[in-house]
């Protein structure tokens, strides 16, 4: 069931330019009256005249703070929260934890949203990333998480696949693209992302129970080498579900 990386990037390049189009009418363009920039643009964090602190913090100093990023519906409305995601991703489309949080707003609060333009839904913010930075492999692996939490399975590993092929390789990464693989029932190859995951330092347990019920042992004990940072998906703190890693 895993397949080789080679010829992965071109064929989603192919894919891509055959529906570019339609996405544009469907989902709007890139340009607007601020952005777009590229997130991963170091340039995007120096300090300027214009900018002191950069301009990635001028815009998430007010568009993205911690208390917007994880949701904190009891400080802001979901529709404000929108509306503060909508101008982070307009700014910088391929932003991976605003992609992650529109995602989360979604599927969490869908229901107290007010109806909107399509525009401003999650599957158009990823059409947007995805047109502006085809080959960011983080957008690929966010856009897996929100396929995987929406229950598209199937073009979630795609997604999945396609992030590993362009170099995405975190222990969270790893925790997600297992629990994918366990809810396809891959058994093998969850097991192989698990201890993946788990000697990178992952501390939850859900992927290891999971494939414990299902006759697989993983040892969870990470290695004694130091872990790489976790990005781009906030964990689940509780560690008590064995669902894709989001914060609630």
């Amino acid at each position: 069931m895993y397949f080789k990386t080679a010829g992965i990037g071109a064929l989603a390049l192919t894919l891509l330019s055959t529906s570019a189009y339609a996405s544009e009418y469907d989902c709007g363009t890139l340009e607007n009256s601020i952005g777009p920039f590229d997130y991963h643009d170091p340039a995007m964090r120096a300090p300027t005249g214009e900018n002191p602190m950069g301009q990635i913090k001028r815009v998430e100093n007010v568009h993205f703070q911690p208390d917007m990023q994880f949701l904190n519906t009891r400080r802001f409305a979901p529709e404000r929260l929108r509306a503060e995601f909508a101008y982070t991703l307009a700014a910088f489309p391929n932003h991976p934890l605003a992609l992650n949080a529109i995602s989360r707003l979604e599927i969490l609060y869908g229901k107290q949203l007010p109806p909107a333009s399509k525009k401003v839904t999650a599957a158009c913010f990823f059409d947007r990333a995805i047109r502006f930075r085809p080959e960011d492999r983080k957008v690929r692996f966010v856009y897996g998480v929100h396929l995987h939490q929406t229950g598209k399975l199937n073009d979630a590993l795609k997604e999945y696949q396609l992030a590993e092929s362009l170099g995405e390789e975190s222990g969270n990464f790893y925790y997600n693209y297992g629990l994918l693989l366990a809810d396809l029932k891959n058994w093998d190859l969850a097991q192989k992302y698990a201890r993946k995951a788990y000697s990178d330092g992952i501390a939850l347990p859900g992927l290891a129970n999971k494939l414990q019920r299902n006759g697989y042992r993983v040892n969870t004990q990470p290695e004694s080498k130091p872990s790489e940072p976790e990005t781009p998906v906030p964990g689940n703190e509780t560690g008590e579900k064995d669902t894709p890693r989001q914060a609630n």
